[in-house]
């Protein structure tokens, strides 16, 4: 459950936010959703794919953290195991509400049940006289830029399905000694179809700024191999 408040100073001013990541604070996650804006960090590290959301049944893109529902394989004793994180992650728990008056405009809301928050330890909110601590700046300008980016990836996934460029995979991850995996309802380029696009559909692509992405995107698939080694690495710790 959620318990989304707006944000204040007065209410909120005792809060402090967790430093770093952990199942406990709601990090176990087998994916999440990232925006196209994020695609070049992302790659790094993830492997990533399209789902459907179970909301609109819209295409949506998403990062591999995981082969199971509730698998973080970036966790670790010092928090995140990656040089980047991405901003769905990085913003909680806070989100953004549209005003119902001023649709420009958006209300910084606060989730009070998360895990994440204490009034013993971690990072302030605000500084005395109110002003919002280097923390809360930085979740700020992660909601901004996922704002920004979900529109870009609504308009992203559309072009690219308009031009058959997102296909069904079967993901089958052969861990060895029986052990199997096969993450359902993912989807990625069609890079067949990709191929054979006429000059005019890859000049609109590039235009649009798309193009890098796509090929960034069906090239991200190969990090597979690193999720792999990190969850033989977490098997053989069980074990030890």
């Amino acid at each position: 459950m959620v318990n989304f408040v707006p944000l204040s100073f007065e209410e909120h001013k005792r809060l402090r936010l967790a430093t770093s990541y952990g199942v406990a604070l709601g990090d176990g996650l087998g994916m999440v959703s990232v925006v196209p804006t994020e695609i070049p960090a992302l790659i790094t590290s993830y492997p990533l794919f399209f789902r459907r959301s179970p909301a609109t049944g819209r295409y949506e893109l998403g990062a591999m953290l995981g082969f199971e529902a509730e698998e973080n394989l970036f966790l670790s004793d010092d928090g995140w195991d990656a040089s980047y994180v991405p901003l769905t992650l990085r913003r909680a728990p806070f989100a953004v509400q549209q005003s119902a008056s001023s649709p420009d405009r958006n209300s910084l809301m606060i989730d009070l049940d998360s895990p994440r928050l204490s009034l013993a330890t971690g990072d302030v909110l605000f500084f005395s006289d109110g002003r919002p601590s280097e923390r809360l700046q930085a979740i700020v300008d992660a909601l901004e830029a996922l704002v920004k980016g979900a529109g870009i990836g609504r308009d992203y996934v559309d072009v690219l399905d308009a031009l058959g460029l997102i296909e069904p995979v079967d993901v089958r991850i052969d861990l060895g000694n029986g052990v199997t995996h096969n993450p359902p309802g993912l989807f990625t380029i069609a890079q067949s179809r990709l191929t054979d696009l006429p000059d005019a559909a890859l000049t609109d692509l590039h235009r649009r700024g798309y193009l890098g992405w796509v090929y960034q995107q069906a090239a991200s698939v190969g990090q597979i191999a690193n999720l792999i080694l990190r969850k033989n690495r977490a098997r053989a710790s069980r074990v030890a």
